[in-house]
């Protein structure tokens, strides 16, 4: 029988013991994923993130997850347009009372990252030296919360019972993540908010301001045609890959 949930998530595991089952998932994700088949992978499935959920909760939480979920639902998803949180954990609740989860990793921080000339990564205060140990730092911060919704009907990552159940679990060192985005590898690039860019679409060069980077930079064009703004001028609007952009005064070219 496993252990309630509650009780579980009052103990804790060496170092030594949660490093050698970090390796056991980092080696056996690698030996039985269709996709994931290096550290610094290329492409995931959401079924990776399934094989990963039951190896931590068979591993770490003696199957306490799995009987506290009782046969509701929980889903896992790969969100590429989240360019902020690293990963989310949701509870919901229909109706008729009954309650389902999904747990989202964003998978556009990761494939952003682990380049030859990019800054050392950190997620939950741990120095991550490929995608793959990013996604487990991540998928273990999202599993604390799913354990408190399953324990207490609420998850806080800054408060200090999520904090101590993350330390004593998988020894984290912080609830936050420092991930490289798309507005920092922009901004390397000498390319902000407001900055002046140009860029080729369709096979046609455009002028325009930044004036937001999420997945895509937003960029305004000036357009006799276009909608009216705030500054009384009218704009197009542009969905632009940031590697399509360049800094006004240097030649734009079009890229993936």
């Amino acid at each position: 029988m496993s252990p309630h949930i509650t009780d579980l998530l009052s103990s804790s595991l060496p170092e030594d013991r949660t490093a050698q089952l970090f390796h056991d998932i980092h080696s056996g994700l690698i030996a039985s994923s269709r996709h994931i088949t290096e550290p610094n992978f290329r492409k995931i499935h959401p079924d990776d993130l399934q094989w990963l959920f039951d190896r931590y909760d068979a591993l770490f939480f003696h199957g306490a997850l799995r009987e506290a979920l009782n046969g509701r639902r929980l889903r896992f998803r790969l969100a590429p347009r989240m360019s902020k949180a690293a990963g989310q954990t949701a509870r919901f609740v229909n109706r008729a009372g009954d309650r389902s989860f999904e747990i989202a990793i964003a998978i556009s921080l990761l494939f952003d990252g682990f380049g030859d000339d990019h800054r050392t990564v950190a997620a939950c205060g741990l120095e991550c030296r490929s995608r793959l140990e990013a996604l487990q730092r991540i998928f273990e911060h999202e599993l604390v919360h799913l354990a408190e919704f399953l324990a207490w009907s609420a998850s806080n990552c800054r408060a200090e019972r999520f904090q101590r159940i993350a330390r004593g679990f998988f020894h984290h060192q912080a609830h936050t993540h420092a991930l490289i985005t798309r507005r920092e590898r922009a901004a390397a690039s000498g390319i902000g908010v407001g900055a002046l860019v140009t860029f080729v679409f369709e096979g046609r060069r455009f002028t325009g301001r930044v004036n937001r980077i999420t997945k895509r930079a937003t960029v305004l064009v000036e357009d006799p045609a276009g909608r009216l703004f705030s500054d009384g001028l009218r704009y197009s609007t542009y969905y632009v890959p940031i590697s399509w952009l360049r800094p006004a005064g240097e030649r734009a070219a079009a890229g993936a």
